[in-house]
Parts: structure tokens; C-alpha cells; sequence
């Protein structure tokens, strides 16, 4: 049986609802980054939670970025991308980069490393990848990366968690992921799913 046809008989198969579908999903709890590419004026980042380490040797990560992207273009042209691994305190960052941000990269300390994607400076952590494929996911791509250089030089901060539609950082002091406001309506936009 091939790797991609459903398990399900189609007939037996019910719809599935994306918002449920999102809604259930959000209720696996991830870390936060932000995904940058570019060079200096034309730098882009978009917030995802849909990051996975994927291999050790050699050392591969992916996230999942929606087709219609504008980081697809940026990507393609210069073959790398960073990803920002979010600290606690970084919720609005997370939101503004959920956004499309107008003024760029203004305000936001960062600078480039030496193999090009911009990195932001305050992130936990970060990962520098050279991309090694692009796979075809329903109304996503997966993008598969190679490392090249990674640091983690804001830990032990607490890191930024998205669950069940909320950012926060892991040990809120008004409660679990700062339940005890509404849930944040800037995220949810990548994997299951969040991209500006």
C-alpha cells in the first residue's frame, strides 16, 4: 500500500472540519519560533509552531509553511532560512511576525549570519539551515533543512508555548499559559496551522 493512500475506506471516511480539525490539533502544546529569510532589505519572518528536529546525521529540521507564503520567494532565492526558537517574553514579537510587518525588521534586534538569513538576537535560540527540499502537504509545503550553525545563547529563559489558541510562556504567574484571559486571535495561522 502506497505511504499516501488512507488507511480509511473512502466510503466509511466522514469530512473532517478544518476548524475542528485545528481545534483538536491545538491541543498538542508547542514551542513558538519565528522563520527568517533574506538578506538586509529584504528580509521577511513568519511565525510558526509546525517546527520538528527530523534527523541527527546529518542534522535536519522542517516546518510547514502555507503555499501562499510570501517566505516561499525569499526561501527559493537564497536557499536558507533561520529559525528563532521564542522566549516567554517574546509573545509580541510571536503576534507581530504572525502579521504581515510593514516596517520590516525595524525595531527588531537582529542581526545576519555569516551564511545570510537574518537571526533575531533575543531568541532562546537559533538554528541557521540551508534548504534540502520542499514536499507538497496539502494546502502546505514541508521544508526540510539542513543545519549549518546553531546557538543557544538566551537560555535558561522560559520558552514561549502556543496551546489551545494562547501564547504564553511556560509558567505564567495568572495561570497556565496566561489561560485566565481570551484566547489570542493573532495566532493559529501555521502547521495545524500558523503562517502570515
Amino acid at each position: 500500500m502506497s505511504a499516501a493512500r488512507s488507511l480509511i475506506d473512502s466510503r466509511l471516511k466522514q469530512p473532517i472540519e478544518p476548524k475542528e480539525f485545528r481545534r483538536v490539533c491545538g491541543l498538542f502544546a508547542t514551542g513558538v519560533t519565528v522563520i527568517t529569510a533574506g538578506s538586509e532589505g529584504e528580509a521577511e519572518g513568519t511565525t510558526v509552531n509546525s517546527f520538528t528536529s527530523v534527523s541527527l546525521e546529518p542534522s535536519l529540521v522542517l516546518f510547514c509553511l502555507h503555499r501562499e507564503s510570501r517566505m516561499h520567494a525569499v526561501i527559493g532565492r537564497h536557499g536558507t532560512f533561520a529559525v528563532n526558537v521564542l522566549a516567554g517574553s517574546q509573545q509580541e514579537l510571536a503576534r507581530s511576525f504572525a502579521r504581515r510587518r510593514p516596517e520590516g525588521f525595524d525595531g527588531v534586534p537582529h542581526h545576519f549570519a555569516p551564511d545570510g538569513p537574518p537571526v533575531l538576537t533575543e531568541a532562546l535560540a537559533y538554528l541557521t539551515c540551508s534548504t534540502v527540499a520542499v514536499h507538497p502537504g496539502g494546502d502546505h509545503d514541508i521544508v526540510v533543512g539542513e543545519v549549518l550553525e546553531l546557538a543557544a545563547p538566551g537560555s535558561p529563559r522560559e520558552p514561549l508555548i502556543f496551546y489551545d489558541g494562547t501564547l504564553g510562556p511556560l509558567d505564567a504567574p495568572d495561570g497556565p499559559f496566561g489561560r485566565t484571559g481570551p484566547k489570542d486571535p493573532a495566532a493559529g495561522r501555521n502547521g495545524a496551522g500558523r503562517d502570515a
